[in-house]
């Protein structure tokens, strides 16, 4: 894993940044692609001995992919084994299953830089001359390659992380959505005036106040070049004024009380009925959460619109996560045809479109064949941006998720217990051992 480790990232990043930056995404990658009749090599023979293990963590199976799984038996006859781990255990039993030559069939993986986590080159088969790779966009096929091979299947597309805001409340009190983190606080304080906390930041739980950082592409966006000093370790996180800058505006707003008094206290799990009641007007994370408040018997999900994260001070770039999480197929499996059959079944266009049907909550299909139906607050901040995102913070940089404390820290920073120069500079002490650890 230590070998070429920094050459297989620069890599990786000069795809992801050449994408993020705002580049026009062109579709087929240089090849032709059929969107139109099933290119299926589905053999009329089937094969009732074979079965595909597919390994993956809680959660990332649904519904609609035991549906198609059942349908792709029907088929061909070759059997679908799920085989689902608990989260806080699922990376260590794969990489040990890899390992000891018992790994499964197909494995599950976060998509981009975080593919180094699996070893890619070692224990993933090159798909980079399969049929439905001219099918990608040029964002997701930089998210399923490594080491410039395309080594992931992957449907599940990007999502944002933005401040999505109940318009009827801005309308109510003739607000617009701001465009600089001063007229963010001018919102803000209106709202105060009127007895409505402006923000729901669930700031109890630590997962969450680590995933607000995550939105600090200002740091990229406002400092050209950033994100590669920080891969190549030429930078440090507490030497970059914007990414003190996202933090200490945080901060801002916390103190000046726009999250609640008692948001410290505020679970994940209690925002969907704040937003509900009116009591609040923003929450800052991904678009399908309005549905969650419209199911909930709150506004419709048509009412509410998004703008991206004002911490940074660049309300012109949006901040978008990658395409979540991708297959891979073993390198030592003894069904690798067979694998590559089922993922040629998942891409044909009826699959495809059967498949983002059964997930609502996925905005855009990275395969070319299907549709998907976003809210709108996803269309229109695309639109306020003129399509020019940058990937989060995770997804950019190199070990960033290196310190397993920063949400802690940051709540400390929050306590007045640290400040934002002591958050960054623990983040950078845990990338330096990670660095260390890879010469």
């Amino acid at each position: 894993m230590k070998n070429n480790l920094r050459t297989t990232f620069s890599k990786a990043l000069t795809g992801v940044m050449l994408t993020s930056l705002g580049l026009s995404l062109l579709t087929g990658c240089g090849e032709s692609s059929n969107t139109g009749t099933s290119t299926s090599n589905v053999s009329d023979t089937k094969k009732t001995d074979v079965t595909l293990s597919v390994m993956a963590s809680a959660g990332w199976i649904r519904d609609v992919d035991k549906k198609l799984a059942e349908k792709f038996k029907e088929q061909t006859g070759i059997k679908i084994d799920f085989q689902e781990n608990p989260g806080d255990q699922f990376e260590n039993v794969l990489m040990t299953r890899l390992a000891t030559g018992e790994g499964p069939d197909i494995f599950m993986a976060e998509s981009g830089l975080s593919l180094l986590k699996v070893q890619p080159n070692k224990y993933a088969v090159d798909l980079s001359n399969e049929s439905w790779v001219s099918k990608y966009p040029d964002y997701a096929k930089v998210q399923a390659s490594y080491d410039n091979k395309v080594v992931g299947f992957t449907t599940w597309g990007r999502d944002f992380s933005a401040m999505l805001y109940n318009t009827e409340i801005f309308e109510k009190y003739d607000l617009k959505e701001p465009t600089s983190y001063e007229e963010f606080k001018q919102v803000s304080e209106k709202l105060l005036e009127n007895g409505i906390t402006p923000v729901y930041f669930p700031g109890k739980e630590e997962w969450y106040n680590a995933q607000a950082f995550d939105a600090a592409v200002n740091i990229e966006s406002k400092a050209t070049g950033s994100y590669e000093k920080l891969n190549n370790n030429t930078m440090k996180y507490a030497e970059s004024e914007e990414a003190l800058k996202y933090l200490r505006n945080l901060k801002d707003s916390a103190d000046n009380g726009y999250f609640g008094e008692n948001f410290l206290s505020d679970t994940y799990d209690q925002g969907i009925a704040g937003l509900v009641s009116g009591k609040y007007a923003m929450w800052q994370g991904w678009s399908t959460y309005v549905n969650d408040i419209e199911a909930a018997g709150g506004p419709s999900a048509d009412k509410f619109l998004a703008f991206p994260a004002p911490y940074g001070d660049d309300l012109k770039t949006l901040a978008m996560n990658g395409t979540g999480m991708t297959h891979l197929i073993n390198k030592d499996s003894k069904n690798i045809d067979a694998a590559k059959q089922y993922f040629e079944f998942l891409a044909e266009p009826e699959n495809l479109q059967e498949y983002y049907d059964g997930r609502p909550d996925l905005l855009e299909p990275t395969l070319e064949g299907a549709t998907a139906n976003p809210p709108v607050n996803y269309t229109h901040v695309l639109k306020t941006v003129n399509d020019k995102t940058l990937l989060t913070l995770p997804q950019s940089i190199l070990y960033n998720g290196a310190d397993g404390s920063l949400g802690k820290n940051v709540q400390s920073m929050f306590f007045n217990m640290m400040t934002p120069e002591q958050v960054l500079q623990s983040l950078d002490a845990a990338r330096a051992k990670m660095f260390d650890a890879t010469k």
